[in-house]
């Protein structure tokens, strides 16, 4: 399942364990995008919206040019 408003989504990776100079073992992780809740006005109706950081951000620098999102 990806994220609404910018598309992102959980990514896999690898977490690697290293002892000295070796490389061990590689097990699977799942590295999830910052996501937090937010109160949104959306067509003029208050909502409680999951939001990520980054967006997030962007909506807070951008919040006087415009009042309303969509």
């Amino acid at each position: 399942m990806h994220y609404v408003i910018c598309g992102k989504k959980s990514v896999f990776g690898n977490q690697v364990a290293h002892d000295r100079m070796y490389i061990n073992k590689r097990t699977a992780k799942k590295i999830k995008p910052n996501l937090q809740t937010m109160h949104l006005n959306l067509k003029g109706v208050r909502k409680k919206v999951k939001v990520c950081t980054g967006c997030m951000r962007t909506m807070r620098k951008h919040a006087g040019e415009r009042s309303d999102i969509a």
